[in-house]
């Protein structure tokens, strides 16, 4: 048996099983002596400044709607919104707000969630598409699809499903508001309506945008107004990555196909609630088609890994990225393709998190003394580090990363990393009083370099990540069962019980 065998039934023996719970019903007194030898790690206390100052930040990133122009440039939000930080992301952003979302779920500002979703479904209503912020300079691009992801977890909020309000007021609504307590099926099905526009129009109707490839019928990042390498890697959130080597729009990318599938699978899990048989089996359907093709172009046997697919040169990407383990999150891996991709994890683990790429896929140094000048600057371009390379850690990335390794029994995995990212961050904020975008994983530091633009500060997305882990750990450290087991989840993917 292998290690990660080994591992994963450890894993599975002490959580899954939970066996270690009937120890306390047999041997009288054993919790009293447990506590003694073994004291649970209280994560809220022992992070407590951090949570602070996470929790005082939100006033100052959630907005009123707003009508007016900022920098000169901005769509109305006809709706309180919430912003990555108070400098220069100023904007509302679509897939930041899928990770700041993390931060929200089960306090008592996930509120601002379902103002958020009316928010995209407003500009997809008046631009037929949800762009990347909303300015009138990104109307022509959107960033990766997180609209049905957030749908969902606002549907989840109502009734109390994060428990953010006390069981008296839970019970108080469903007496005095019955017909909003029990209207919400209706708004969840007009809300993933408009994301399954979104779905067909923007990401599959290759007439209007530039992002389906219609002869593998798997998707791409592009810009409709502008379709090359540049803009589409803008697209991608990564801007910019070594990972695409200048030619984002040649590629079809994992993560993205990764999103879609979880797209497909939110439309059939609102067939199952709503329960229309016949939308369920077409979107199961879909999507097993979607991870039958990304299995067949994108999961390299040879490498026990996925990886970007290049349509224009008919060939695999090599380039090691936290990307492929999104198929681990999206839950497209089968359980023998999850354990031979967790033996990755060495390509990316320091200290303090997860790299957003491995080390080993980037440029080696090379001298262009051989080289004509005038090619020289356009090597350059291919071959200088980016910001959405080692030795940078992202926390959207790591996050989908650990969840994906949740999902699949690897407990310890996800915790020794989660526990890596909150000492790192941690340290950080006690050193400089705030978070940032991203860290230096070689240094476990702010980084030194600006890259596309300076550093920010803040930090949406890492403020709500590292809330999340906390919550996670505790969950895990309290002995409460993570999963949701059905008649049919014998093996991975499981589904979380637990909000994340």
């Amino acid at each position: 048996m292998s290690n990660i065998d080994k591992a994963h039934q450890k894993s599975h023996t002490k959580y899954i099983m939970q066996f270690p719970r009937l120890i306390p019903i047999l041997i009288p007194g054993f919790d009293n002596i447990r506590k003694q030898i073994n004291p649970k790690t209280n994560y809220e206390k022992e992070y407590e400044d951090c949570l602070a100052y996470i929790n005082s930040y939100w006033k100052r990133i959630i907005r009123e709607p707003a009508k007016q122009k900022i920098n000169n440039n901005f769509l109305d939000i006809p709706h309180h919104f919430i912003t990555p930080n108070d400098k220069k992301f100023s904007y509302i952003f679509y897939w930041d707000s899928f990770f700041i979302f993390r931060g929200l779920m089960g306090t008592k500002k996930e509120w601002v969630m379902k103002e958020m979703v009316e928010n995209f479904t407003y500009l997809f209503d008046k631009y037929g598409i949800i762009p990347n912020f909303n300015s009138h300079a990104s109307v022509g691009r959107s960033q990766p699809p997180f609209l049905s992801s957030m749908i969902l977890d606002v549907y989840k909020t109502f009734n109390n499903g994060n428990h953010s309000r006390s069981k008296m007021r839970a019970v108080g609504d469903l007496i005095l508001k019955p017909a909003s307590t029990f209207g919400h099926l209706k708004w969840l099905k007009d809300k993933m309506e408009i994301a399954r526009k979104e779905y067909d129009h923007v990401w599959n109707n290759s007439d209007l945008y530039n992002h389906l490839i219609d002869k593998y019928q798997l998707n791409r990042y592009g810009d409709r107004d502008v379709g090359y390498a540049h803009s589409s890697e803008l697209e991608s959130g990564w801007d910019f990555t070594s990972r695409f080597y200048n030619r984002c729009n040649e590629f079809l990318p994992i993560d993205l196909n990764c999103y879609l599938y979880k797209y497909e699978k939110d439309f059939e899990t609102t067939a199952v609630i709503s329960g229309d048989k016949k939308e369920e089996l077409f979107w199961a359907e879909k999507a097993n088609k979607r991870k039958k093709t990304i299995n067949k172009f994108m999961w390299s046997e040879d490498e026990g890994f996925y990886f970007d697919y290049g349509y224009a040169q008919k060939r695999q990407s090599d380039f090691l990225s936290l990307a492929g383990f999104v198929p681990m999150w999206a839950g497209i891996a089968t359980f023998d393709q999850a354990k031979r991709m967790v033996r990755k994890l060495p390509e990316f683990e320091t200290e303090f998190g997860l790299t957003i790429t491995a080390q080993r896929s980037l440029a080696p140094n090379v001298s262009l003394s051989r080289i004509p000048l005038r090619y020289r600057p356009a090597i350059r371009e291919v071959i200088k580090p980016k910001q959405w390379d080692y030795p940078n850690i992202w926390p959207p990335l790591e996050y989908l990363t650990v969840v994906g390794l949740l999902r699949y029994g690897f407990i310890e995995d996800a915790k020794r990393i989660m526990l890596s990212s909150l000492n790192a961050h941690a340290q950080i904020f006690r050193s400089y009083g705030t978070f940032f975008e991203r860290i230096d994983g070689k240094k476990g530091d702010k980084p030194t370099i600006d890259y596309h633009y300076s550093i920010q500060s803040g930090f949406g997305w890492t403020n709500a990540v590292f809330f999340r882990y906390i919550k996670i750990l505790q969950a895990i450290e309290n002995g409460e069962n993570i999963y949701v087991f059905g008649e049919t989840q014998k093996k991975p993917p499981y589904e979380l019980a637990i909000i994340h």
